[in-house]
């Protein structure tokens, strides 16, 4: 693999931020259900996908147990619920949020026909393919008078659209407005009742990751997960389901199933897919080859994670199995460990994975610093070493070669390198790693630059101190920041490969 000297501010300058290498799946004739836009699994039709208008039936919700009638009564606008999800919402014991909102609905109905056309054409990429914006508009004010007056439920969510897939979609837009948490809950429990099959994944994956909840139970959802993995071969819900099983320590099964059903069809992009083709879930999900090494470490041991670590690497280059083996390869005797670690790393950086852009910049660091060779005097061994195994005649042609290749071949130098690895941790803090925050203005301290050291110091203040470093160090260094005297150097702890 060709090692990458690419300076990331010119490529930032070109593309704002790094494109994230995520995996998609691709079509293939035995799963047609796989990752295009989510469709319902009722495949019931209709001359009439969508009502234009609030039907009867809205205003007629079936019949409810008394307990809910009596706590409607009291005016909670709620059902007993007995667990916490880590979002902090409310569930009852089979994961549902069976609650409406109280607030009066005008001022967010109002809100919504305000900003309207505005959420339609931002969110557009979420929105079902075909929907317009007037049906956009109908569909949403239903959804906001129904999620402040009634309790959810399938029937209801049904009287909007039989396709509750595009309901839940365009629920999830709703999020934006200032009561949209209400609404979105409320169709997420009701989609779900529904067997909307993306809003099933969804709040079965915050059920089983809420805490009091028994893991082994087999639940009516649960089960139906399982279908949509096993039968309907769901993509989403089978990344739920090898989880799951990871979870209940039936790690052999979880990676024959993701073996057979996701791995063969990944395929790299340079762009994350879109939020309802993304089989991670937005990353709440581990990528699948990393689920896989995990239920392989747990089934075979260490050499099980390192032949799926090295195939994530080298055939499907996701970017934090690249970043997994390029650490490993420093655990080898390989003479050109450092040149495999520093060509995988900097594909896992590019491919927006923070901690690999920190240890990039750290080996170009020490590299400056004298601590590792670089190219140019790796390139001038292989020569010298080549020039001395070549036969008297071939030594005449010597001066006209190293001519062409001091011509041609421009490698960097220590300085140049010191430049490259403030670009890496420039663009390493920019995505949130104080630790590259912190090396950053101690190299613009050295540099004699106070002033921007100053402001980079203030702001990883805000942020927040590396955890790594003692609370000892910390105050010496701020207390003599401006004595340029003080070269304490950089914190070794922070200059870590792995």
């Amino acid at each position: 693999m060709a090692r990458s000297l690419i300076l990331p501010l010119q490529w930032r300058q070109l593309h704002q931020a790094l494109c994230p290498k995520a995996h998609t799946l691709r079509h293939h004739g035995a799963q047609a259900c796989t990752a295009l836009a989510v469709t319902n699994s009722n495949t019931t039709t209709s001359k009439r996908p969508f009502h234009t208008t609030q039907p009867r039936s809205a205003f007629r919700p079936p019949r409810r147990s008394p307990s809910v009638r009596i706590q409607e009564r009291r005016g909670t606008g709620e059902v007993e619920h007995v667990l916490v999800a880590p979002d902090g919402v409310k569930l009852d014991r089979d994961g549902f949020s069976n609650f409406y909102c109280t607030a009066h609905v005008e001022p967010t109905l109002a809100e919504f026909k305000q900003f309207t056309r505005q959420l339609y054409e931002t969110y557009d990429h979420l929105i079902p393919p075909g929907v317009n914006l007037a049906t956009f508009g109908s569909v949403g004010e239903q959804l906001i008078r129904l999620s402040h007056s009634q309790l959810p439920s399938a029937s209801l969510v049904r009287s909007i659209s039989i396709d509750v897939d595009a309901v839940y979609r365009i629920a999830f837009v709703l999020r934006a407005l200032s009561k949209g948490h209400y609404v979105y809950q409320w169709a997420l429990t009701s989609c779900a009742k529904a067997h909307s099959r993306r809003a099933l994944v969804d709040l079965v994956n915050r059920y089983v990751s809420t805490e009091g909840v028994d893991v082994y139970e087999n639940t009516e959802c649960i089960a139906q997960i399982k279908d949509l993995a096993l039968k309907d071969e769901f993509p989403h819900a089978i990344m739920l389901y090898a989880k799951l099983l990871i979870w209940r320590g039936e790690n052999g099964q979880a990676a024959r199933l993701l073996e057979q059903k996701i791995l063969p069809y990944l395929q790299p992009v340079s762009r994350h897919p879109p939020i309802w083709e993304d089989i991670t879930l937005l990353d709440d999900f581990d990528s699948p080859w990393r689920m896989y090494a995990i239920a392989v470490e747990k089934e075979q041991g260490l050499a099980g994670i390192q032949r799926a670590t090295r195939r994530a690497a080298l055939e499907f280059y996701d970017p934090l199995a690249m970043t997994d083996y390029a650490i490993s390869v420093l655990e080898t005797d390989q003479p050109n460990k450092y040149e495999v670690y520093e060509s995988y790393m900097a594909a896992a950086a590019l491919g927006q994975h923070t901690p690999a852009c920190l240890y990039l910049a750290n080996l170009y660091y020490r590299i400056s610093q004298g601590e590792f060779t670089t190219e140019a005097e790796r390139d001038a061994k292989e020569r010298e070493e080549a020039y001395a195994a070549r036969s008297a005649w071939m030594r005449r042609f010597e001066p006209i070669e190293k001519w062409v290749n001091t011509l041609f071949n421009q490698p960097l130098d220590r300085k140049s390198y010191r430049m490259l690895a403030m670009d890496w941790y420039e663009l390493a803090f920019d995505k949130g790693d104080s630790e590259a925050g912190y090396i950053l203005a101690l190299l613009y301290r050295e540099d004699g630059d106070m002033e921007k050291s100053r402001d980079m110091y203030k702001l990883i203040a805000r942020r927040g101190f590396p955890a790594s470093l003692s609370k000892k160090g910390l105050k010496e260094m701020r207390d003599k920041w401006e004595d340029q005297t003080f070269k304490p150097g950089l914190p070794p702890k922070l200059l870590r490969l792995a």
